[in-house]
């Protein structure tokens, strides 16, 4: 779900405001609003209740504090800990202070580094002073996340824009002046982008009509605006002024500011700021300062801001569509997640490597009866050729407890080729020997069992049947003579 940012700048009796749509790949500019306190309200409540009205109600608010009641410097520290940076800012920027810092709020930024050295654009501002901005806007309904300086922001977005512009311009300093009827903030940028100088005067540029002050008036402005330059001539050769707030919809405004400082002047709306939006941004010189904080929530590489909600001013709320507070648990359960993934993988990775193992001793046993074969289906194929061996074996009676030659050798033997008995049919099998044929009496067939009896080699001996044949002088016979060890031929008969 996209979060909607708004940014407010509160200047004198009016609000100005835009808003931006954020989502996890886009940002977007929804729109810019100004409203005016009404003659009948006592404070810009009023004013900010209609702006909310109109532009909806936000996900996200950054405002920026009146630049005349913020104290700035830009220090020079010689090292790069952040840690070391929090805990010393406040005492360096007391240095420059004819009063403590106890009362005041300070935040600061790094703006640059040269070696060992950092730099940094601190401030600060009583405690009274930013509790009665919170309370002002709590009004309204509104908490935001950052209270910041919006001309500090105006500058690092103007030179983002421009050396993102990749046109090929050679590299020029920045005097970015942002001003309206009551105030004008001066800041310089230097080539790498980095803020040399920070001012603010309580006087405008122009009228409430739009035309410009008289030079009287604007000589306090114009002083400032020297001075500036001349202290940084050497960080800030070439030079172009850009004007930017309310002052930047005025062509008359900017013609003066040419003609006293002898330098060109540009437009802050002018500036490109399709690398840093989506969609169409229209010329929003009146609202730059307002355009410039919103990129404090760019969804990548976010402009770093001054924010005063430090300590007893923290912020506190929750943001809709922020999960940062479920940083933490998500990550435990990432961890967790991918421990269980890890212990699974182990576990599969495990049993594969038994189950190559396996394989490998099944092949190693298979392979010289079954050669090349599917592990998985060895057991069956040994299965398969035992039973067509164990068939072949009976055919020849290999696999009979008693050679079928023994057996005929004894029956040999014990019917001798006198004995008057003809055999037609002999079965042998593992159970013992059937034989059938014909004799020439019943006396004979009973003296054939004794004979077979009489010979050791068998056990139990059955005549299944004995008839006379077709031929009267015959008898047709069958008898059954089980070997010793085999079960007697009744038994056998039933399972076959």
């Amino acid at each position: 779900m996209a979060q909607r940012i708004l940014a407010l700048e509160l200047s004198g009796d009016r609000v100005r405001a835009a808003v931006a749509e954020r989502s996890w790949n886009s940002f977007t500019l929804a729109g810019v609003y100004d409203k005016v306190r009404a003659d009948d309200e006592a404070d810009l409540t009023g004013a900010l209740s209609r702006l909310v009205v109109e532009a909806g109600q936000p996900d996200i608010v950054i405002s920026a504090l009146p630049v005349d009641r913020v104290v700035k410097r830009l220090l020079d520290l010689p090292f790069k800990d952040a840690r070391r940076l929090h805990q010393v800012v406040p005492f360096a920027l007391e240095e420059h202070l004819p009063f403590p810092v106890d009362n005041g709020t300070v935040a600061f930024i790094r703006v640059g580094r040269e070696g060992d050295h950092t730099l940094v654009m601190a401030a600060m501002v009583r405690k009274t002073d930013l509790q009665q901005h919170l309370d002002l806007l709590k009004k309204a309904g509104l908490d935001p996340k950052i209270v910041t300086l919006a001309p500090l922001a105006l500058a690092a977005m103007l030179t983002r824009s421009k050396n993102g512009n990749g046109n090929g311009a050679k590299p020029m300093a920045h005097l970015v002046v942002e001003g309206d009827e009551s105030s004008t903030s001066v800041v310089l940028v230097d080539l790498g982008g980095t803020p040399r100088a920070m001012r603010s005067v309580p006087a405008g540029l122009m009228m409430s009509d739009g035309s410009p002050v008289t030079q009287d008036a604007a000589a306090p402005i114009l002083n400032s605006l020297r001075q500036t330059l001349l202290a940084h001539g050497e960080e800030a050769e070439p030079t172009e002024v850009i004007v930017a707030g309310a002052a930047a919809a005025y062509p008359k405004v900017r013609g003066m500011l040419s003609d006293s400082l002898a330098m060109s002047v540009r437009d802050g709306g002018a500036f490109d700021y399709t690398g840093l939006f989506e969609g169409s941004v229209p010329n929003g010189g009146k609202f730059s300062t307002c355009i410039a904080m919103l990129l404090g929530e760019l969804p990548n590489h976010p402009l770093d801001l001054i924010n005063f909600r430090q300590g007893e001013f923290m912020f506190r709320g929750r943001v809709r569509g922020d999960l940062s507070p479920f940083y933490t648990s998500g990550m435990l359960a990432a961890a967790l997640l991918a421990v269980l993934i890890f212990h699974f993988a182990l576990g599969v990775s495990a049993k594969l490597n038994r189950l190559r193992r396996v394989n490998a001793e099944i092949a190693a046993v298979a392979g010289p009866v079954l050669g090349e074969t599917d592990p998985a289906n060895a057991k069956v194929q040994l299965q398969s050729g035992i039973a067509k061996m164990n068939k072949r074996l009976n055919l020849i009676g290999g696999n009979l407890t008693h050679s079928p030659l023994d057996t005929m050798v004894a029956v040999s033997q014990a019917l001798n080729r006198r004995f008057p008995v003809q055999m037609t049919d002999v079965q042998i099998d593992s159970q013992g020997l059937r034989v059938t044929g014909q004799a020439d009496s019943f006396t004979t067939v009973d003296q054939a069992k004794r004979a077979l009896d009489k010979s050791g080699y068998f056990g139990s001996i059955e005549v299944a049947h004995a008839k006379a044949g077709s031929d009267p002088s015959k008898v047709d016979f069958r008898m059954d003579a089980n070997f010793k060890d085999a079960v007697p031929a009744t038994d056998r008969e039933i399972e076959e």
